[in-house]
This record gives structure tokens, C-alpha cells and sequence, in this order.
């Protein structure tokens, strides 16, 4: 199994439109892993994490292949996760000789992708997806699980499992619900797991709800450990960076380091 992330940050991306805050200004000058495009990764080629308005230019930049990506699982309907204009370009009149996406969305994506997708000449379609109700995108298994996020997008987080190994995508969403805890008991161990951290270090204090930060990330996988869901092998990855969270990429990788977590940047690739 292979994730590969395309984009690694929150909304505003790294540095952020119109900002001129010492994250930004730094990450500029740094370059190289420290600038950040919007969240989206692609797992074994083929299962798409999130669509948003960086997807053409995650296209444009790695040359994936369409074909190849049968599904997309999408997390919540935030425009940073889901932007759904773009899917009518998969109808005859805008693109050709390609093959179907299947998209996976909660209420509210669901609902926001439906006149969109109904427009591709059933070139794309999109199914309702529930947390807590397991359901199968080819070859994977799939577990929607209760986020804690903004409740009004339908938030859910996903176990994807597929031969034989699992991992657990984690974005958007703070400390996990305990009604996600029960449901993640029944999975088993995870080998990797890929966790919100929009809040970055968050020397203010950390981020709980609706986001983590790098303590509520070390909280987490503590407890997964201890439920048997995660172990000294089980690779952690953390995603999903705002400016807001007040370090770049070269400042969070020192710390992470020290608790042997992989600190996500636009084009890492993990096979395990």
C-alpha cells in the first residue's frame, strides 16, 4: 500500500493568500518543502482523498493517472476539501475518452456534489456515504467515522483497508468523538496513520476541536497504542498545516523527529 500527498495544507494554503505573517514571509523565502498547496492525497494511485480547487494544478504538477482513480472519498464539504464546480469538466462536452469516478461523500457533500456530478453524462457519480456504516470503492473497505468538525459539512474521517494493510486518513477533525473510538476498536492495528495538524505546535495551547495540534496528535496516538490500534511500527504522519498553527515545516520537523512522527510536505510518498 502507498499514499502519496499531493497537497498538505488547510484552507490558506503555505504561505497564504494575501498574508504577510512571519510563517508565510519565512516559508516563502525557504522554499522547497515549507510552501504548502491544499490537502488532497492519492492512495496506491488510484483512491483519491478530497477534490479541491488545487486538484488541476496536483495534475498539472505530479501526472497522475485518471484513468487509473476509480473512486474519491471525500471528507467534509469545506471548499478546501471539496470543490465541486470542477467535477462538471468530466462531462462529454469538456473531456474525452476517459474512464468513470465514483465519488463517496456524506449529507452535506453529497448534496453539494448531486447537480454537478448529475451533469457529467454519468461520466461521474457520487454515493451517499454514513459514518459508522462500512461500505466497499473497488477493493477497499472502507469506514466513514463521526469527525470532530463543523457539524453543518457532514464531517467524517476514513479507515481504508486493502490487502491486508489499513491505514487512517484523519482530516478534518479534532480528538476523535468516543463514538469513533468504538467504532476504530473494531478495525484493528493500523499501519499508518495520517493525523490532523492545522494547529502545528501550538505554543498557545493545543487545538482539540475541530483541528489538532502537535500535543493532541501525540494524546491520540497514545491512546490508539494502548487500545491496540497502533504500535512501535505503525507509521504517524502529520497533515494538514495552517500558518495559523505558527511554525514551517523546518520548525515542526525538529519535534515531530523527536517522537519519530514524518512531518507530511506536497509530494512525500510512503509505501508500507
Amino acid at each position: 500500500m502507498k499514499i502519496k500527498y499531493f497537497g498538505t495544507a488547510a484552507y490558506e494554503g503555505v504561505p497564504a493568500l494575501f498574508c504577510n505573517c512571519r510563517v508565510c514571509r519565512e516559508s516563502k523565502r525557504l522554499g522547497g518543502k515549507n510552501l504548502r498547496s491544499r490537502a488532497q492525497a492519492l492512495i496506491n494511485d488510484e483512491l483519491l482523498m478530497d477534490f479541491n480547487a488545487d486538484t488541476v494544478c496536483h495534475y498539472l504538477q505530479y501526472g497522475f493517472d485518471w484513468d487509473k482513480i476509480t473512486a474519491c472519498l471525500i471528507t467534509h464539504s469545506h471548499c478546501d476539501h471539496l470543490y465541486p464546480d470542477d467535477i462538471e469538466i468530466a462531462a462529454d462536452a469538456y473531456s474525452h475518452n476517459h474512464g468513470k469516478l465514483h465519488f463517496y461523500a456524506a449529507r452535506s457533500g453529497y448534496k453539494t456534489m448531486k447537480p454537478f456530478t448529475d451533469k457529467t453524462d454519468d461520466n461521474a457519480t457520487v454515493t451517499l456515504v454514513e459514518a459508522g456504516k462500512r461500505f466497499q470503492a473497488g477493493e477497499y473497505s472502507v469506514l466513514p467515522l463521526w469527525a470532530n468538525h463543523d457539524s453543518a459539512s457532514s464531517p467524517v474521517f476514513y479507515s481504508v483497508t486493502q490487502g491486508g494493510k489499513r491505514l487512517l486518513y484523519a482530516h478534518d477533525t479534532g480528538y476523535f468523538q468516543e463514538k469513533s473510538w468504538e467504532s476504530l476498536k473494531k478495525e484493528g492495528r493500523f499501519d499508518l496513520l495520517s493525523l490532523d495538524c492545522t494547529g502545528c505546535l501550538a505554543l498557545g495551547g493545543d487545538w482539540v476541536d475541530g483541528h489538532m495540534s502537535f500535543g493532541t496528535n501525540v494524546k491520540t496516538v497514545e491512546r490508539m497504542k494502548s487500545e491496540g490500534l497502533a504500535d512501535d511500527k505503525t507509521i504517524v504522519v502529520l497533515n494538514h498545516f495552517s500558518h495559523n498553527g505558527g511554525q514551517t515545516y523546518d520548525e515542526m520537523l525538529e519535534t515531530a523527529e523527536k517522537y519519530g512522527y514524518i512531518v507530511a510536505y506536497d509530494g512525500l510518498e510512503i509505501e508500507f
